[in-house]
């Protein structure tokens, strides 16, 4: 995709922003990353890109658009610039099998996580974070009965369904911190699909730059 103008990716440290970035490494589409602390975000700049002080945005020249939300963006990325379904689906019913899974790390996986962070580091509150902390186990043994008997979560490959886990997952240690569960040993089927994952090298480049964007900023509970 030479031919295509470089899209402008507006982050943050945090796992959504990098779930996008993954999904344009997977399409091989041209981007650059612009990284905002948390003070920045809620900036006259910033809010003239998102009135609700939040990332990932995009800005896409090839289209004229300006989009917030990782799960909008997420589907539009996906619509526009895999015509090749590499890691989508053209066929039924592995489309809208894709998007449920894409639902549930956007509605349930990320939100639970970012429970667990935000009732430690915070606001601290321990009988909220223990709620969180037990609803963390509880999606990690949805997905780990979802992959008993296969290595992805949709149609025998590796989609955006099972791509857009990656950020928060690979978070775990920082977010649970003591509270961490035993993957390999308490999910050993999500630790494998992890695993998969952490073979591609896409998944290698964007765990690079996320952590090297992050030495630069600081950040609520943060070593």
């Amino acid at each position: 995709m030479s031919s295509l103008q470089i899209i402008v990716l507006h982050g943050h440290p945090g796992p959504n922003p990098w779930k996008i970035a993954l999904i344009l490494e997977e399409l091989n589409v041209p981007y650059t990353t612009k990284i905002y602390t948390t003070p920045e975000l809620k900036q006259p700049a910033f809010l003239a890109l998102n009135r609700n002080g939040m990332t990932p945005v995009i800005e896409d020249p090839n289209r004229g658009l300006l989009l917030a939300e990782s799960g909008a963006i997420m589907d539009y990325v996906l619509d526009q610039y895999d015509a090749e379904k590499r890691i989508t689906f053209s066929t039924l019913p592995e489309q809208y099998h894709m998007k449920q899974w894409l639902q549930f790390q956007t509605t349930t996986q990320g939100p639970v996580l970012q429970g667990v962070f935000h009732w430690a580091f915070v606001e601290s509150n321990p009988e909220a974070h223990a709620s969180y902390v037990k609803n963390c186990r509880r999606v990690l043994q949805v997905l780990n009965d979802e992959l008993a008997d296969k290595e992805w979560l949709v149609g025998g490959k590796c989609s955006a369904a099972d791509l857009s886990y990656v950020p928060f997952h690979s978070k775990l240690d920082f977010i649970m911190r003591d509270s961490k569960p035993d993957v390999e040993k308490d999910f050993p089927n999500v630790d494998a699909w992890y695993k998969r994952m952490l073979e591609r090298d896409t998944v290698q480049k964007m765990l690079k730059d996320r952590d090297e964007a992050t030495k630069k900023l600081s950040f609520p509970g943060k070593k």
